[in-house]
């Protein structure tokens, strides 16, 4: 599977629902690829999701979720940027302000903070497992997909981690003016 095959199958995913529907969907189509195929697919997500390990992402996901980040939100944050398409990935890795013209990002904006319930949330946990369980669906083996991955040497990562410092507040402010003034009245 090429990075188009995979983008084409997120894309194709999004076809209204909560994300665990849309995760059941795209497990679904998994599940009827061939087995190197889903194989590929972890391949080709873990390759997304490794640009948007910067501090630039993790000042977006400070700003949209009001400073609430843990490690574990901010990795379901980078999924859910993934689900958002190629476009919404394309602008996180190389203009993260763009992001405040996303109609997902005016949405969250747009509703308070403090009445988010668990499907406003900007998470997609479940796409972390959805080869993992289309791979055990084709072999019966609950571990099949991470020993495949071992085998040739991948290791997935599963926590952020930067190279470069975090952004101070200003800094975040400075480089981030359009969504941070899209999600300044967001209380």
């Amino acid at each position: 599977m090429d990075t188009d095959g995979f983008w084409a199958l997120v894309e194709s995913s999004a076809a209204g629902g909560p994300t665990c529907e849309r995760a059941e969907r795209l497990t679904a189509r998994l599940a009827g690829l061939p087995l190197p195929e889903v194989l590929e697919f972890q391949l080709r997500l873990d390759e997304v999701r490794a640009p948007l390990d910067t501090p630039g992402t993790l000042a977006v996901a400070e700003v949209v979720l009001r400073g609430w980040i843990s490690d574990d939100s901010l990795w379901y944050f980078y999924v859910w940027l993934v689900g958002l398409g190629r476009d919404a990935h394309r602008s996180a890795v190389h203009d993260p302000d763009a992001l405040a013209d996303h109609p997902a990002f005016r949405l969250l904006a747009a509703l308070p903070y403090e009445r988010w319930d668990d499907h406003d949330f900007p998470e997609w946990e479940t796409l972390n497992y959805c080869a993992h369980y289309a791979y055990e669906q084709l072999t019966g083996e609950e571990d099949g997909l991470e020993e495949a991955l071992e085998a040739i040497g991948h290791d997935s990562p599963c926590n952020a981690e930067f190279d470069e410092p975090v952004w101070t507040p200003e800094q975040r402010a400075a480089r981030l003016p359009r969504l941070t003034a899209l999600f300044a009245d967001a209380t």
